[in-house]
């Protein structure tokens, strides 16, 4: 299978109602050709990528050759199902390196033994605090000039963490929006994000607050 044919069939992995309907995931073809092509950039098959969440961004990852693949998802039957479909196409899966976890625990543990990776892929679980737990350990493992993509904007969760990206220039540089997906470049050789107030964001949404001890809810 050519990654081409690949595109134009993407596999329906998933299903959310106990196997009565299935989807693919929600990438469309222009998601997954930009994937693709972002490993080149990140190192091509010297790269070294991690996602939380796994599916059609894992075979993605897979076709551009990649030196490793490190996928996180508590579903041991996605993973099944995404070494089936390598082996009957013709795609090499031997970079996989599938962590049937949730990111959360299988994250700090990957930090701590000094994993250093090229691109990585927030779209596991898109609850608060999740995405930025991932983004937590993930900016301490990314090297300067890799690359990190979210996923799903579109919800407040991820939509939050987009606004931290985006406004702190000096860390991360939007290199394409892709609609629900947005792709940054990290910016500066560190390992921790800084206190608030080196935090662009949050000094500005600090600042915005008329009682600064009030929760303000919405109504």
């Amino acid at each position: 299978m050519t990654f081409d044919e690949y595109l134009n069939n993407i596999p329906t992995l998933h299903s959310f109602d106990g196997g009565k309907t299935w989807n693919n995931g929600g990438f469309e073809a222009m998601h997954l050709k930009a994937f693709y092509d972002l490993v080149a950039r990140a190192g091509g098959n010297r790269a070294t990528i991690l996602e939380s969440g796994a599916g059609n961004s894992t075979l993605t990852f897979l076709q551009a050759r990649p030196q490793k693949v490190i996928s996180i998802a508590p579903d041991r039957a996605l993973f099944d199902r995404i070494k089936r479909f390598c082996s009957e196409n013709g795609i090499p899966a031997g970079p996989l390196r599938a962590r049937i976890d949730r990111s959360e625990w299988a994250l700090p543990r990957l930090a701590r033994w000094g994993t250093t990776i090229d691109l990585a892929l927030i779209d596991g679980c898109h609850g608060w605090p999740t995405v930025f737990v991932d983004l937590c350990y993930i900016y301490t493992m990314l090297r300067k000039g890799g690359i990190l993509i979210i996923d799903d904007i579109q919800l407040h969760s991820v939509k939050e963490l987009a606004r931290f990206l985006a406004t702190d220039t000096a860390r991360f540089h939007i290199v394409h929006d892709l609609g629900k997906s947005l792709v940054f470049e990290k910016m500066k050789d560190e390992r921790f994000l800084t206190e608030w107030n080196d935090q662009p964001y949050i000094v500005t949404r600090t600042e915005a607050y008329a009682n600064p001890f009030a929760l303000s809810l919405p109504y």
